[in-house]
């Protein structure tokens, strides 16, 4: 098998894999339209973003399915932050919330997948350290 082949069977299996995830998250936990919508565009991101890099399959599912676990935490956080804003200061805030929510989800989206590509990093290709001698 050639190595391109071997890796459109990663991001195949990756979408797979994503899809299926989502899936379960969706129908395990009651969530909103935003919610679900951000873990579909993460995962979309992660495996077009991520499985063609190096690594094992292994630890790039791994590394999804966590990915998976804290969007859904967050949103949810974030959601009932929102509507104890909206008891509290009115419902001005739920213009806020529809405004800021796609940025706010872009945080985790973004230091996740920045952090996912040290985990893939081979330790081969680390720098361990640099010494200053003086």
């Amino acid at each position: 098998m050639k190595e391109s082949e071997f890796r459109i069977d990663h991001m195949i299996f990756g979408f797979s894999a994503g899809a299926i995830t989502s899936y379960v998250l969706l129908s395990f936990f009651y969530m909103t339209t935003e919610s679900a919508l951000m873990l579909i565009i993460f995962n979309f991101l992660f495996v077009s973003l991520t499985f063609p890099l190096n690594g094992t399959l292994t630890r790039k599912l791994c590394i999804l399915l966590i990915g998976n676990v804290i969007g859904l935490v967050w949103n949810q956080i974030f959601y009932l932050f929102a509507l104890a804003a909206v008891d509290y200061f009115g419902r001005i805030f739920e213009a806020l919330y529809v405004i800021f929510n796609p940025f706010l989800n872009l945080i985790w989206i973004v230091s996740f997948w920045s952090t996912s590509l040290t985990v893939l990093a081979d330790h081969k290709d680390r720098k361990v350290g640099v010494r200053i001698d003086s």
